[in-house]
């Protein structure tokens, strides 16, 4: 299906996520999105980290995955899994309106973590969604974990399904956490032979070779633009090809109030064409 030609065509929109709504509340969000579009084009959506969740198969539940190099086949196993939700969602979509979907955007980026049942293991992986192959076209997910995640966050190592190139232009997809490998603080405190610092290094190193024109983050919450300031500062600095960058944004700080208005975390979490729906 082509595009409208006459359609006022925009870089990135944000699905901007307020609270900690359900399954069915997001798929509303999406619906209000398409309805509220008509006559615009965006060439990536993307959705905060954890926008779906998914068990593990019954297979690996009592399998000791091991975080730091999980198994080819396990993580095809998740994969997989993973897959079976998103598809699962967009058939909630009348069809008449995934068609619409398709019409407005190329590409949708998925946030999806998945949990093993003793709640011992977690990944936190990203869909690339290709809207008029009607495909995932790329995983990836996130590598560079938080201190309480140490022990339980599956890693996703091949740094290399972090870069894709899309309607001709070489595209960056992080986790959330995976953008402090530009933190200046973090990268100051960490071990200078642990695995953070050496990640930090090879990621860096990969990411100035690549020279991309667009970086998607996907973090889980954010109630503050200070969670990702420095980073998208280095950023800005050490990358300056990159002319178009978003953070998905997930509003919420858990039981207490947001620290900041979502209006000024919008405005200090994007750059270049970036269009938000809330």
């Amino acid at each position: 299906m082509k595009n409208d030609k006459s359609a006022v065509s925009h870089k990135i929109a944000r699905i901007i996520v307020n609270g900690n709504p359900s399954e069915r509340e997001h798929k509303k969000l999406l619906d209000k999105f398409i309805s509220k579009n008509k006559g615009k084009h965006y060439e990536f959506v993307i959705t905060p980290g954890g926008f779906l969740l998914f068990w593990f198969p019954e297979i690996l539940d009592n399998v000791e995955i091991d975080i730091d190099e999980i198994g080819e086949n396990e993580l095809k196993l998740l994969q997989q899994e993973a897959e079976k939700k998103i598809e699962g969602f967009f058939d909630k979509f009348k069809e008449s309106k995934f068609q619409k979907l398709k019409q407005i955007a190329d590409y949708i980026t998925i946030g999806i973590d998945g949990w093993n049942r003793k709640e011992s293991r977690n990944i936190e992986l990203i869909a690339i969604y290709d809207l008029k192959k009607e495909i995932i076209i790329r995983w990836t997910g996130k590598f560079y974990p938080t201190e309480r995640q140490k022990r339980r966050l599956i890693k996703i190592n091949n740094l290399n399904s972090h870069f894709i190139e899309l309607n001709k232009q070489k595209v960056v997809i992080l986790g959330c956490h995976d953008l402090h490998v530009y933190n200046p603080r973090g990268q100051s405190i960490a071990k200078l032979e642990g695995y953070k610092n050496k990640i930090a290094y090879k990621f860096r190193s990969k990411n100035k070779k690549f020279k991309p024109d667009v970086i998607l983050q996907h973090p889980h919450t954010t109630d503050t633009p200070y969670s990702w300031k420095s980073s998208w500062n280095v950023i800005e600095k050490e990358l300056p090809s990159v002319k178009h960058f978003a953070s998905a944004i997930k509003y919420d700080n858990g039981n207490e109030e947001p620290r900041r208005k979502l209006e000024y975390v919008l405005e200090k979490t994007k750059k270049g064409d970036v269009i938000d729906f809330y």
